[in-house]
C-alpha cells in the first residue's frame, strides 16, 4: 500500500494534525503560495484573454523540490490548504507546480481530530470557480499596480505605488481629515439638577434639562452662558414636582459570535492589538499550540470568515456548559446578528474548538510571556462565543418626567431583572464620552447602576443643586484601525482576509501615519489621493469597488465569467491610463510650516516629504540646510540627543541618547571631541561597547591577524588591517571552538531590534534544516538560510513565522 500525503500551508499545522493522524499519513507544508505572477513583468497577456504567466516563486524553489519528493509514488495526495478562496488557489497552484494529475481537496474549519477525519471521508475536486475568482482578483491588482504605479512615480514626487483597494482606504482617511478641518464647532450648554422627594431629602437623584418652555431642547437652544443662567434662575424660582412616570421591561441580547472584522475591532478596543497582531495571534490559536508542553491543539476555528453561523454540535456543547455552570434558565437560542454587506457565509463564526476549555485552564496550560497574547485573545473569543449562546438579559427601565415651571427635566434608571448573558460578561459600563461609538450590541448605558427612589405622579420635589455646563460640538473622529475596518466592511470594501494587509500597506507606503492610534493622512497621501480621484474616478469610487467585490463573489459561485469581468474593468481603465499620461500634471507635496525652530539658524521648520518619509527642514533652505528627523510619534528628534545621567566611559561627561539609524544608543555630549559611547539593551539599560579581541586566526584576504568583534549583526572576525582590508569571517561551529580553545570569550549577539540586520531565528530551513536568519532587504524583512551560499532557500514572513519570531522575542517593525 502506497503512502498517503497531506499538504497543508504551515509547519504548525503539520505538527497539530500529525499528533492525531499518526503514521498513516505523510504531512508536508507548502508555506503559503508556491507560484505567482513574475516579479519584474506584468505577467498577463491582455490580448489573449488575460492569460496569466505563473512561475514558481524564487524563495519556494526548494519547497517545491521537497514537496515533489514527498508526493513521488504516493497513493493519494490530499491538499488541505485553508478553506477559502486563497486556499483554493494555493491548492490549484500546488497541483500545477507538482505536476499532479489527480488530487483530493479537503478542507476543515477547525483543526481537530473529528474535523480532519470527517474531511478525509469527504474529499472533492478543486473548485475552479473559486480559483478563477482568486485569479481575477490577483490580475486586477496586478493591472492596477503595474499600470498605475509607474504613472504616479513620474507625476507625484516621492509617490510609492497604488493599489486597487488600498487607495480607497486612503481616500476614506483623507476625506475624514478634511471633514475635521472644515468642521465649525458650535457652543451649547446643558443643565443638570440634583433633586429628591420633598419629604425624603436623602434620596437624591440626577435629572437633565430636556424641555425649555415646552419645546424639546436641541443643540443651539442654549447657545451661551447667559442663556443657560437665565434658565437656571427660572428653575431656582420654580416649584418642582413629578409630572409623569413610565416603566418598561426590555430584553437585551448578547453580541453575536465573532467574525474577522469584529475580532479585529474587539481586539483593538479591548486589548489594544493592531489588526496584523490580532490575525497573527489568531493564526497561532487556529493552527495549534502545545498545551502543557504536550501535543499541539487547535484552539479556535478558522479566523477568516464573515459568518456568525454556529455548527449544531458547537451550539449544543455551549448549551451544556452554560446549563452546568449557571443553570437551564441561562441557556439561549444563540445570537446571529446582522450579516455584513456581501457576506459569503462560507464558514462558521470564530469560536473555541473545545468550549469546555475555559480560559482559566488555558492560562495554566499556556504559561509564559510569549503566550500572553494568545491567552488574552482566546479569552476574548471564548467569552464572546459563550455569551452569544446564553439567554438574553431582562431589564426594567423607569423614566420620570419632572416639571419645574415652564421647563421639563428627565431622570431614568435601570435595574436588572434577570442577568442572562451578563452573568458572564458583567453589567455594561456607563457610556463613556468617547468619540468612538461601540457596536450597538455592546453599547454602554448611563442608566446602569443608577436607580430612582420610589416616586409617584404629582409628588413635590426639593431642589438641591443646579449645574450649568458648557459643551462644544465635536468633529467626526479620525479613524482607528477598528473603526476603519468597520467602515470597510459596511461599505463592502475588501474581504476578511484583506483587512489587516490593507491597513499595513497604507502605513508602510507612508500615505498615512498613526498618531495616538488614529490614522492621519500625510501630505504625500493627500497628493496621491487627489491625483487619483481626479484622473481615475472609477477606480477611486467606493461604490464601484464594492460592486467589483460583489462581482468577484459571483465568479466564485459560477454566476460570472472571470475573463469578462476583467475585460469590463480593463477597457475603461486603459483609456484612463492613456489620458492621465497625457493630462496629469506633475505634483510636488507642499511643505507645511510648523512651530519648531531650526537648530542651526532659528528659522521656522517646514514639514517636508522625503524619499524615506517625513522630516523637518529649515524654511531658509538652501541658505540653511538644518534638518530634524521625526520619531514614530511624529515628534522631532534633536541631533544632539537627549541628555542622560549616564557618565561617558572615556571622559565621564554626561552621555546623550541618540536616535540612530539602527536604533537608540548613548553618545558623549562632547562629541566629536570625545568618541565615547555605550549601547542600550532592550530594557533601555546602558551596556559597554566591547573592545575587539585579538585572535590567532588569519585574514583570508591579506593574512593579517583577525579581530573578534561584535555588532548589531552579532559576533564576527574582522581583519585588523581595516579599512585597507575589509576581510570578514562568520563564526561557524569550527571557528567558535577554536576561539574558545584559545581562551577568548565570544560575545552574545545583541537582542534584535527592527532594522538591526541579520538575526538567527528558531525557524529551521525547509531545504537543509539549518537555522533561518532574519534579514532585511529593500522589500522588507524575510528569512534566509544560514547555510547561504550553499543553500539559497528563503521564506516570507507569514503570520505563522511572525508568531514564532514573537514567541522567541525577536522584534519586527510594527
Amino acid at each position: 500500500m502506497g503512502k498517503r500525503v497531506i499538504i497543508v500551508e504551515s509547519a504548525a499545522k503539520t505538527r497539530t494534525i500529525g499528533g492525531f493522524l499518526g503514521d498513516d499519513f505523510v504531512l508536508a507544508a507548502s508555506l503559503g503560495h508556491v507560484r505567482d505572477l513574475p516579479e519584474r513583468d506584468l505577467g498577463v497577456d491582455v490580448d489573449r484573454g488575460f492569460e496569466p504567466t505563473y512561475q514558481v516563486m524564487k524563495d519556494k524553489a526548494e519547497v517545491v523540490k521537497r514537496l515533489k519528493g514527498a508526493v513521488k509514488g504516493a497513493e493519494a495526495v490530499f491538499l488541505a490548504t485553508d478553506p477559502d478562496r486563497e486556499g483554493e488557489a494555493i491548492a490549484w497552484h500546488l497541483q500545477q507546480a507538482l505536476g499532479l494529475r489527480q488530487v483530493e481537496r479537503i478542507e476543515f474549519n477547525e483543526i481537530t481530530r473529528s474535523a480532519v477525519q470527517e474531511a478525509l471521508r469527504h474529499p472533492r475536486p478543486i473548485d475552479l470557480d473559486r480559483v478563477n475568482a482568486q485569479q481575477a482578483r490577483r490580475i486586477l491588482d496586478r493591472l492596477v499596480g503595474y499600470k498605475l504605479s509607474p504613472l504616479l512615480w513620474r507625476k507625484v514626487k516621492n509617490a510609492r505605488s497604488a493599489g486597487r483597494v488600498q487607495s480607497i482606504a486612503v481616500r476614506l482617511i483623507v476625506e475624514r481629515e478634511r471633514e475635521i478641518r472644515d468642521f465649525v464647532p458650535v457652543e451649547h450648554w446643558r443643565v443638570v439638577a440634583v433633586v429628591s422627594p420633598a419629604d425624603r431629602p436623602a434620596e437624591r437623584f440626577e435629572a437633565r434639562l430636556d424641555r425649555v418652555r415646552g419645546q424639546k431642547l436641541e443643540i443651539g437652544d442654549l447657545p451661551d452662558e447667559a442663556a443657560a443662567q437665565a434658565v437656571v434662575q427660572e428653575l431656582q424660582a420654580a416649584d418642582w414636582l413629578v409630572a409623569g412616570l413610565s416603566t418598561r421591561t426590555t430584553t437585551r441580547r448578547a453580541a453575536p459570535p465573532l467574525i474577522t472584522s469584529t475580532l479585529q475591532r474587539d481586539a483593538s478596543n479591548k486589548l489594544g492589538f493592531r489588526a496584523q497582531r490580532t490575525m497573527s495571534v489568531a493564526q497561532r490559536l487556529y493552527e495549534g499550540l502545545p498545551l502543557g508542553g504536550g501535543e499541539s491543539v487547535g484552539l479556535i476555528t478558522y479566523m477568516r470568515t464573515d459568518s456568525t453561523r454556529v455548527a449544531n454540535e458547537a451550539a449544543a456543547a455551549a448549551q451544556q456548559l452554560i446549563s452546568e455552570t449557571w443553570g437551564d434558565d441561562y441557556t439561549g437560542k444563540g445570537t446571529r446578528g446582522k450579516a455584513p454587506k456581501l457576506a459569503q457565509d462560507a464558514h462558521e463564526c470564530i469560536r473555541p474548538t473545545y468550549v469546555e476549555k475555559h480560559p482559566d485552564e488555558i492560562d495554566k496550560l499556556l504559561p509564559g510571556r510569549e503566550n500572553l497574547d494568545a491567552r488574552r485573545l482566546y479569552r476574548l473569543i471564548w467569552t464572546r462565543f459563550v455569551a452569544s449562546q446564553m439567554a438574553p438579559a431582562q431589564l426594567e427601565t423607569t423614566s420620570a418626567d419632572l416639571s419645574a415651571g415652564p421647563h421639563g427635566l428627565r431622570a431614568s434608571g435601570t435595574r436588572v431583572l434577570f442577568p442572562g448573558y451578563m452573568a458572564l460578561t458583567g453589567l455594561p459600563q456607563a457610556a463613556k464620552k468617547s468619540d468612538e461609538p461601540a457596536d450597538d450590541e455592546e453599547r454602554g448605558d448611563d442608566d446602569f447602576g443608577r436607580l430612582l427612589p420610589p416616586l409617584r405622579e404629582g409628588e413635590p420635589l426639593q431642589l438641591h443643586e443646579l449645574t450649568p455646563s458648557q459643551h462644544v460640538t465635536q468633529p467626526p473622529p479620525r479613524y482607528t484601525e477598528a473603526s476603519l475596518v468597520k467602515t470597510l466592511e459596511e461599505r463592502g470594501i475588501g474581504r476578511p482576509s484583506t483587512y489587516a494587509p490593507i491597513l499595513g500597506t497604507i502605513t508602510e507606503r507612508r500615505y498615512v501615519s498613526l498618531e495616538q492610534n488614529r490614522f492621519v493622512p500625510t501630505g504625500l497621501g493627500e497628493a496621491v489621493n487627489d491625483a487619483l480621484v481626479k484622473h481615475f474616478p472609477t477606480i477611486m469610487d467606493v461604490d464601484f469597488t464594492a460592486t467589483l467585490e460583489s462581482e468577484l463573489d459571483d465568479v466564485e459561485t459560477g454566476k460570472h465569467d472571470w475573463v469578462a469581468l476583467l475585460e469590463e474593468f480593463h477597457t475603461p481603465f486603459a483609456q484612463q491610463i492613456e489620458d492621465a499620461n497625457r493630462d496629469m500634471e506633475r505634483v510636488k507635496v507642499q511643505a507645511v510650516e510648523t512651530d519648531h525652530d531650526c537648530p542651526q539658524c532659528g528659522a521656522k521648520m517646514l514639514l517636508r516629504e522625503g524619499r524615506y518619509g517625513q522630516f523637518l527642514g529649515c524654511s531658509r533652505y538652501p541658505e540653511c540646510n538644518g534638518i530634524l528627523r521625526l520619531d514614530r510619534q511624529g515628534n522631532p528628534v534633536s541631533p544632539e540627543g537627549t541628555p542622560t545621567e549616564q557618565p561617558c566611559p572615556v571622559c565621564e561627561s554626561p552621555l546623550h541618547r541618540i536616535e540612530g539609524r539602527w536604533g537608540p544608543y548613548l553618545r558623549c555630549s562632547r562629541h566629536p571631541e570625545c568618541e565615547g559611547r555605550m549601547k542600550l539593551d532592550r530594557q533601555g539599560n546602558a551596556t559597554a561597547v566591547e573592545k575587539p579581541q585579538t585572535t590567532k586566526q588569519k585574514c583570508p584576504k591579506c593574512s593579517s591577524v583577525m579581530l573578534l568583534r561584535n555588532s548589531k549583526r552579532g559576533p564576527f572576525l574582522g581583519c585588523s588591517a581595516y579599512p585597507k582590508c575589509r576581510g570578514i569571517v562568520r563564526l561557524d561551529d569550527t571557528i567558535r571552538a577554536a576561539l574558545q580553545a584559545d581562551g577568548l570569550t565570544i560575545p552574545e549577539a545583541p537582542p534584535s531590534t527592527p532594522g538591526s540586520g541579520p538575526v538567527q531565528t528558531p525557524v529551521a530551513c525547509e531545504a537543509c534544516g539549518s537555522p533561518m536568519i532574519l534579514r532585511t532587504s529593500r522589500r522588507g524583512p524575510f528569512l534566509g538560510c544560514s547555510g547561504y551560499p550553499k543553500c539559497r532557500s528563503t521564506r516570507e514572513l507569514d503570520d505563522a513565522v511572525r508568531a514564532t519570531l514573537a514567541a522567541a522575542g525577536i522584534a519586527l517593525d510594527p
